[in-house]
């Protein structure tokens, strides 16, 4: 019987272990590359990620594998998530962080990858399993059974196997006859997510000329999806463990327990932490590296020698601030991912004319605690 979780999705018999985890933000999101075999319509990937091979640690482009541990540790992860893009497109990089995670966090540090059937085989899979991958979960063409018969390959080996696919509007029938060649599987597939289909910035045009819309205001979900997801449920929850997953669920959940666990860890001694788990801080910009349109964009163009400049010039200041007011140097923090300075609100408030007249802009500022620190509100002083 299909049951409503306390996290706004549906499910019969029992959650993957990898879905449970992500459930509580317990998960890492490792994302090995954008490069894939598939062309799918509804992909969502960001222009920053398709097609191109880089590989991103939550929201984290990294440069080294040092920072994917950090990124791990920042969000107190028991696990992670490997996803693409296609990871078997680039098996010996994805089998090397496996085993670098299991080394690092031990071996109850639960992995699971998603992959596509085109590009799967013995070799492959032997790769990763030997690397100690916990979970593999397959994407097949729902309108294309060529490959499907490979996902049996994956039956050799002694770790948890699903399927995850979207619920597409009018293609009720395909997805059927999918999940029955599924389950007919002998030894059977651990359990079958099912996705809402979601709007992104990357799929949206191409959705709309298909004919797919959201289906209120506030959701990116797909109108008609989650009657497909409620009609696999009813006709197939019996016979083997199901789960749909919400676009809900993916944001008030999943992204919003993993950004509480970063903050725990990210925070400055002066930030203050949101029940939401973002940061309130103060901030001091230069008056050029404000935030407003393309700010972003001018710091990532800024070559090294004129980021070293203005790093230097804020650590000058602030060294400058705390010595004229004897304010301890710890509320004092040089940003050089955003090349600002970071206090305590208290002291962006207080002395709001002084940074002024010292020729930068002081501001309180409401931010993720993610890598990337997405702006959620500046106000000016």
């Amino acid at each position: 019987m299909m049951e409503k979780t306390k996290f706004y999705s549906y499910k019969t018999g029992c959650l993957a272990k990898g879905c449970q985890m992500c459930v509580k933000g317990q998960k890492l999101v490792l994302f090995v590359t954008g490069i894939c075999s598939r062309n799918c319509y509804y992909c969502p990937l960001s222009e920053q990620k398709k097609n191109k091979d880089v590989v991103y640690a939550n929201e984290w482009k990294i440069s080294s594998d040092k920072d994917i541990i950090k990124e791990a540790e920042l969000c107190s992860a028991k696990g992670a998530g490997i996803t693409g893009g296609d990871p078997l497109l680039k098996t010996e990089r994805t089998a090397k962080y496996i085993k670098m995670l299991k080394k690092r966090f031990g071996k109850n540090f639960h992995i699971h990858l998603y992959a596509v059937p085109e590009t799967i085989n013995n070799n492959n899979l032997k790769k990763l399993y030997d690397a100690g991958l916990d979970e593999i979960r397959f994407h097949p063409d729902i309108e294309n059974s060529k490959f499907w018969n490979r996902i049996e390959l994956a039956k050799k080996f002694k770790w948890k196997t699903g399927i995850e696919i979207p619920a597409i509007p009018e293609k009720l029938k395909e997805t059927e006859k999918l999940i029955d060649y599924i389950i007919s599987l002998k030894p059977k597939i651990d359990f079958i997510n099912i996705n809402e289909l979601e709007v992104s910035d990357t799929n949206a045009s191409h959705l709309v000329e298909l004919g797919f819309i959201p289906k209120d205001s506030v959701s990116y979900g797909v109108l008609g999806s989650e009657k497909v997801a409620f009609a696999l449920l009813k006709k197939y929850g019996k016979k083997t463990s199901m789960h749909y997953c919400t676009a809900k669920l993916k944001d008030k959940v999943q992204l919003a327990n993993r950004i509480k666990r970063r903050a725990k860890n990210a925070k400055k001694i002066f930030d203050i932490v949101t029940k939401s788990g973002s940061l309130i801080r103060g901030v001091i910009y230069l008056n050029e590296l404000k935030p407003d349109f393309g700010y972003h964009k001018r710091i990532q163009n800024l070559d090294t020698k004129k980021k070293k400049r203005i790093l230097n010039k804020l650590n000058l200041f602030a060294k400058t601030f705390a010595k004229e007011f004897s304010i301890p140097k710890e509320m004092f923090y040089t940003d050089d991912l955003k090349l600002r300075i970071l206090t305590n609100v208290g002291v962006a408030r207080h002395f709001a004319d002084y940074i002024k007249k010292s020729k930068f802009v002081p501001a309180v500022v409401e931010e993720y605690p993610t890598w990337d620190q997405m702006e959620l509100r500046v106000d000016f002083l």
